[in-house]
């Protein structure tokens, strides 16, 4: 398990847990789960799970899931946008963004 500030980098290993406060930057290894903070990158294992916040990246490995925060203006309130790797054109191991429609787009 790896806990890291505002700014911070956090890295766990094998299953591990890595949180990184805000624009961190968060790893975690094979079936971790790793979160960052807002504008934050966040990449899992495979079968794991990655979490950034608005703004941000995910990545994630076969079997895995990515999910990305964003501010819904029309309700006043922040959402979240879940992807399932191997699903609906979603790639394991590529870094993954929200468009202006919100929609999931690949880094490049």
């Amino acid at each position: 398990t790896a806990t890291a500030g505002h700014s911070g980098t956090a890295t766990a290993g094998h299953r591990g847990t890595a949180t990184a406060g805000h624009r961190g930057t968060a790893t975690a290894g094979y079936r971790g789960t790793a979160t960052a903070g807002h504008s934050g990158t966040a990449t899992a294992g495979d079968g794991g799970t990655a979490t950034a916040g608005d703004g941000g990246t995910a990545t994630a490995g076969d079997g895995g899931e990515i999910r990305i925060r964003y501010y819904d203006s029309k309700h006043d309130r922040m959402r979240t946008r879940v992807g399932y790797i191997g699903e609906d054109g979603l790639k394991a191991n590529t870094p993954y963004r929200l468009n202006d429609k919100n929609e999931f787009e690949e880094v490049k």
